[in-house]
């Protein structure tokens, strides 16, 4: 059932070539598709000319008839056009012109940007995979890639059964904190790397009552910049580690929060992974 639509891909090399990229998901008959969405192998491509082997991202429909269902995935970066696309791919059909769209009434929709929103979404919608995958996401152990001679600061890595997950990290902002050197830049990193590992969007280890403090604690004192909760979260934890004092002089109510989290066990490993072992000749 799935259904693939050819594009002309531009390699970072020059190239330019034509592949066929999936554009459509029906997971009761593509779950080797599904898979492919979980481990982060879906729409790859090699180009012919220098062999490199690289992700395309376009917008697909993720069609899932057991848990009904019914999810455009367009490319992140498009979320200031979310109600024109929703207007465009929900109610006009314009994409498919009605092809395999049998049914729609009766599915929940839903709208979101990349594949990691969508696997967000999943592991709250789809029962199967919150019950395996969302128990193998706070159990298995999370990495820490701190590119350190980079300007990409690095990654946060999770790992579930099937699903993958790379969250980057990231440098706080230059008119809040400055990081004097590399071991500063490398301090920070490991503290907000440390903060995703408590509270991300695929494995959180705050329970609703700790939730409902954190949303409260936001709300009291928000900071610029923050919208989304994981990011403010990860950049707090490592503000409150790398100078306390300032920090809670700027944010009581978040570092009195922090505080109580002590009490809270975290039970998956947080390992950190050296880039040199990484380089090929």
């Amino acid at each position: 059932m799935a259904f693939k639509a050819s594009y002309e891909i531009n390699c970072s090399c020059g190239n330019r070539f034509e592949a066929d990229l999936c554009e459509y998901i029906f997971t009761a008959y593509d779950s080797d598709l599904k898979d492919a969405l979980l481990t982060g192998d879906f729409n790859w491509l090699s180009c012919p000319s220098c062999k490199e082997h690289f992700p395309v991202e376009t917008r697909f429909l993720y069609r899932d008839e057991e848990n009904m269902l019914w999810v455009w995935v367009c490319k992140r970066g498009e979320e200031n056009r979310a109600d024109e696309l929703y207007e465009e791919l929900m109610n006009k059909n314009i994409h498919f012109k009605d092809h395999f769209l049998d049914d729609k009434a009766n599915y929940r929709k839903f709208l979101v940007f990349g594949r990691d929103a969508l696997i967000e979404l999943l592991l709250k919608e789809d029962k199967e995979l919150k019950k395996t995958e969302g128990r193998s996401l706070k159990k298995n152990n999370a990495q820490r890639l701190i590119l350190e001679e980079y300007e990409e600061p690095g990654l946060f890595l999770l790992n579930g059964e099937k699903v993958k997950i790379a969250i980057p990290l990231k440098l706080p902002n230059k008119n809040q904190h400055q990081l004097q050197d590399l071991e500063a830049r490398k301090r920070w990193l490991k503290y907000y790397s440390q903060g995703l590992n408590i509270h991300n969007p695929y494995s959180s280890f705050l329970n609703s009552r700790l939730k409902a403090k954190w949303d409260k604690s936001r709300q009291k004192e928000p900071l610029n910049g923050f919208k989304d909760e994981f990011e403010d979260f990860a950049h707090s934890w490592a503000s409150n580690k790398t100078d306390p004092k300032a920090f809670k002089k700027l944010c009581p109510e978040r570092r009195q929060f922090f505080d109580k989290l002590k009490e809270i066990a975290i039970p998956r490993k947080l390992y950190s992974i050296n880039p040199r072992s990484l380089r090929t000749e």
